[in-house]
């Protein structure tokens, strides 16, 4: 079985919030485009990433319990709940942002990239060629490779 490279796993869009962008913009943007993460980019260049989880924790002090997860800051009808509405124009993704982008080679394994997500701690790594930044791998895109080991076991 040959191993199976990042290229095959990213997700090509680079999809970007700015540092000055409100909690409301980021909460927003990650719904629409039905995403848990964004990386953060600042005059072209990426300058950290953000996630709901840290929307999350951010808003944790005695508003919302980051253990209920994402969906839990919106209401039935799909809109913010109120009292996490008023708190989302506190802050901006800067306030909350990870200043720190890991990155990984387009060519490299999907093994190499679980191994440096979990060295870091982290959900999402920039794909890159070259210097150019070509992709993006979540730790949920590496649940295919698990699927696919196990059934090559039977």
């Amino acid at each position: 079985m040959n191993p199976i490279l990042v290229r095959e796993l990213m997700n090509p869009r680079l999809l970007t919030v700015a540092p000055s962008d409100s909690l409301r913009e980021l909460v927003d943007f990650l719904r629409e485009n039905r995403i848990h993460g964004a990386l953060v980019r600042d005059s072209g260049r990426l300058v950290g990433v953000v996630s709901a989880t840290d929307v999350l924790v951010y808003l944790s002090d005695e508003t919302v319990d980051p253990e209920y997860g994402f969906s839990h800051l919106f209401a039935s009808d799909g809109e913010l709940s109120e009292p996490l509405a008023n708190h989302l124009g506190e802050g901006t993704v800067e306030d909350l942002m990870t200043p720190a982008v890991f990155s990984i080679d387009v060519q490299a394994t999907a093994g190499a990239a679980a191994a440096l997500m979990h060295e870091r701690g982290v959900q999402r790594l920039v794909v890159v060629e070259g210097e150019e930044a070509v992709g993006v791998l979540s730790a949920s895109d590496l649940v295919p490779v698990v699927q696919q080991y196990e059934a090559g076991l039977s």
